[in-house]
C-alpha cells in the first residue's frame, strides 16, 4: 500500500467527527445539503448537526429537513440538535472531540455576531468555542457578492398570482393534494402558500396544470456594504476559512479532512 494511502487512512481514523451548523439562510442551502450528504456517504464520518431556530424552519421550507435527519440520524456524534439543545454539547469542542466545525450556510446576522464577539445562538457559540480550542472553522456566508456585485439566493415555493386564475380552474387541485395543508384559498379567490406549514415537497409545482407554482427560483440581491465588510473582517480571524461558494467549500473540506495527499 502506498504511503499516501496509509496517511489518508490514518487521518480518517482520527478525523471522524464534524460539527456542522445550519443557519436560517436559503442561499446555497439545497446545494450545501447535497454536499453534506455526499461527504457523509463518501467518507463515513460522524456529523453532528446544530441548527439555529430559523435554520430548522428554513430547512423545512426548502424541503431538506428529512435529508438532514437522515444524515444525523441519531447515535453518538450523529445527533440532530436545534438551538439550545446544542448548547449542552459545546463542551465537546473544548475537549477537542470535533476535528472541524462548519457553518454553512451562515447568514449575515450570524457573521455579524461572530465578528463583534457575540455568542448567543448555537452557530455563534460553536464558532467561539472552536476558536478557543484551536479547531478550524469553515464558514460559507449567504451574502457573498459575485463578480457582478450581486448575491444569489433561491425562493421557497410560491404561487405566481399573474398566472393563477382560480375562477378558470373552478377549484384548486393544488390545495387538495398538499400533504402539509399549506396551500390556502384566501379572499377574492387568491391562492397562497403558507410557509409556516410548507415542507418543500414540490408536489404543488408538478400538479398545477397552469404552471403557476415555482420553487427554488434563483434571484439576485444587492448585499449590504456592512455585510460585505463583516465577511472581509472574518477572513482575518485565526483558524477561520471563509469560502465563497459550495465548490470552494468542498475543496477546503477535502483539504482539511485529508490534508494534502502529496505531502
Amino acid at each position: 500500500m502506498r504511503t499516501s494511502s496509509l496517511v489518508c487512512i490514518y487521518i480518517l481514523v482520527i478525523l471522524v467527527n464534524i460539527a456542522w451548523s445550519i443557519t436560517g439562510g436559503g442561499a446555497n442551502l439545497r446545494t450545501v445539503v447535497s454536499t453534506l450528504k455526499s461527504i457523509k456517504e463518501r467518507y463515513s464520518i460522524n456529523i453532528t448537526l446544530f441548527l439555529t431556530k430559523w435554520g430548522l424552519e428554513v430547512s423545512r421550507i426548502f424541503g431538506v429537513l428529512d435529508i438532514l435527519k437522515n444524515i444525523a440520524s441519531g447515535g453518538y456524534y450523529r445527533e440532530f440538535l436545534v438551538e439550545d439543545q446544542g448548547m449542552y454539547y459545546i463542551g465537546r469542542l473544548n475537549m477537542k472531540r470535533y476535528s472541524l466545525v462548519v457553518i454553512a450556510p451562515a447568514t449575515a446576522n450570524t457573521i455579524a455576531k461572530i465578528v463583534v464577539g457575540i455568542a448567543d445562538n448555537i452557530a455563534s457559540a460553536l464558532y467561539s468555542q472552536a476558536i478557543k480550542s484551536s479547531i478550524p472553522v469553515v464558514v460559507l456566508p449567504t451574502d457573498v457578492p459575485g463578480e457582478d456585485g450581486y448575491m444569489e439566493t433561491e425562493t421557497p415555493c410560491y404561487i405566481d398570482k399573474s398566472i393563477c386564475r382560480l375562477k378558470l380552474c373552478r377549484e384548486c387541485i393544488v390545495s387538495k393534494i398538499c400533504p402539509a395543508n399549506a396551500v390556502k384559498v384566501v379572499e377574492n379567490d387568491i391562492v397562497r402558500i403558507d410557509l409556516s406549514k410548507c415542507i418543500g415537497c414540490e408536489r404543488c409545482m408538478y400538479i398545477c396544470s397552469r404552471g403557476a407554482v415555482s420553487c427554488w427560483r434563483k434571484i439576485k440581491l444587492v448585499p449590504r456594504e456592512v455585510d460585505i465588510q463583516n465577511i472581509e473582517k472574518l477572513k482575518s480571524f485565526p483558524y477561520t476559512y471563509v469560502v465563497r461558494n459550495v465548490k470552494e467549500l468542498e475543496v477546503i473540506l477535502e483539504r482539511l479532512l485529508f490534508l494534502d495527499q502529496s505531502t
